[in-house]
Parts: C-alpha cells; structure tokens; sequence
C-alpha cells in the first residue's frame, strides 16, 4: 500500500507545477490577491522562487524555443534537440537536470550572490525583483533545512516526505520536455510548440496545460477555457500529438 500511495504523492507534488504556472500569469482567479496566494503556496512546492519563476516564465513566452529563451540551456540552440545519446535523453527525461537545476538555483540565491552573477544566471530578472527572489529563496532553503533536520533527529518518515520532491521531477521531467524539446527553433510560435490531447485526468492534474501550443498562441485565455480554444483552433495547430507516448515515439523515429 506504501509504494501506490507514495506515487500518488509525488504525482500531486509535481502537479503543483500547474497552479505555478496559471497563477503567475494571473488568470487562475479574477483576484489578484488569491493569485498571489496561490503563486506563492504552489511555487514553493515545486522549488521555484515565485518572483523569479515569473519573471523566467515571461521571458520563455517573449522567446519561446528561439535564442534568449531560459528554458534553453546556455541559450545553445543545440540543446533544444533531442539529446543524440540515448543516455543523456533518458538522464534529461528522469527530471535529474531540472531538480539539481532548481536546488543549485536556490543554494546560490540563498547565498546573496552577487550582481555579476544574476547577470550571468539569470540575466532576464529585474534588478528590483533580486532582493525578493533572495528572501524566496532563503525561506525555502530554510524549510528544506528544517524538514530533513525533522527527519534526521526526530521523525524518520519525514525523508518520504523530501523524497517525493525527486519522485515529483521523475513526472515533471517527460511532462516538461514534451512542450518544446525537439520542435523548430524557427517559425511562429505554434510551429515551435506541442498540443498534446492526453487524457482527461493528465489534463485535469496539470489545468489543461498539455494544450501547450494553444497556451502559447493565446497565454491570456484561463485554463478553464483552453479546451473550448483547442476544438476552435486544433485543425490549424500544426504540432498536434495524441499523447506522451505518441511525443516519445515520433521523437524516436526523428518526428
């Protein structure tokens, strides 16, 4: 009963990367308070500065899959391939890279880093969001802290409970990749990324995100009414999957 459980947790832990993302552009709620709320809640779940995960996320849809884009590694176009080793796709589809991404992005921040640095790692954050993103961060890292100090002196079963931030990125890894990895690094932004149709639960877990493309073309629209969106534009949509395993194939065969 252990292991299904488990499973389940860590399925719900990477969800939250849903409510992340629909609340930082706004349109979860009509409150802005609530969004806020929420922002704050999910993206600490999910290990992301919530000030500096909105300031990424907006950049990645100024420049989606094109140079510039901080979902790109380095800004190295050749990276927004597919890796060519098997190994190395299967070490970027277990999540491994974004979760040591995210604590390494923490750990420094926590640091206080310097200037020079932001400009480096993370040129597209506003020098006035910097001392928020560091006070985000420091309060994660502390909560982190804490919860394996729990687990190391007093309650053990605690660790299940940090273990399951891996499990969350062994989902989110496949589930992230599929949105962009592999498609032009040219064209409009439809061409340059996934509709995904899934099933009802995959869109229900992460608020209808799977419909990446029409999200892209139309990031104003609220989750809720992204699948009327889909049925209106789907026949135009020239990046259309049925599903995950319809992405991973089509990927083998160089699609």
């Amino acid at each position: 009963m252990f292991w299904p459980v488990f499973a389940a947790y860590c399925v719900l832990l990477a969800s939250m990367f849903a409510p992340t993302h629909e609340a930082g552009h706004g349109t979860a709620f009509a409150s802005k308070r609530l969004n806020r709320l929420v922002l704050r809640i999910a993206a600490n779940l999910s290990l992301l500065p919530p000030t500096a995960f909105v300031a990424f996320h907006f950049e990645h849809h100024r420049k989606t899959h094109e140079v510039g884009d901080p979902e790109v590694p380095g800004g190295n176009l050749e990276l927004a391939a597919w890796p060519k080793n098997p190994i190395a796709a299967l070490i970027v589809l277990s999540g491994l890279p974004l979760l040591l991404a995210k604590l390494a992005a923490l750990v420094n921040l926590a640091a206080g880093r310097g200037p020079q640095w932001f400009i480096k790692w993370m040129p597209w954050l506003p020098e006035a969001q910097r001392p928020a993103t560091i006070r985000e961060a420091r309060f994660m890292v502390a909560g982190l802290a804490a919860l394996a100090l729990l687990a190391w002196s007093v309650w053990p079963p605690s660790w299940w409970l940090l273990a399951g931030g891996a499990g969350a990125h062994v989902v989110l890894g496949p589930y992230l990749a599929a949105e962009h990895t592999g498609m032009p690094t040219e064209g409009d932004v439809l061409a340059r990324t996934r509709s995904i149709r899934s099933n009802a639960v995959v869109r229900w877990l992460f608020w209808n995100m799977p419909y990446h493309a029409e999200h892209h073309g139309w990031p104003a629209v609220p989750f809720h009414a992204v699948p009327a969106l889909h049925r209106r534009v789907a026949a135009s949509l020239p990046r259309r999957y049925r599903g995950y395993l319809h992405v991973y194939l089509a990927a083998l065969r160089g699609r």
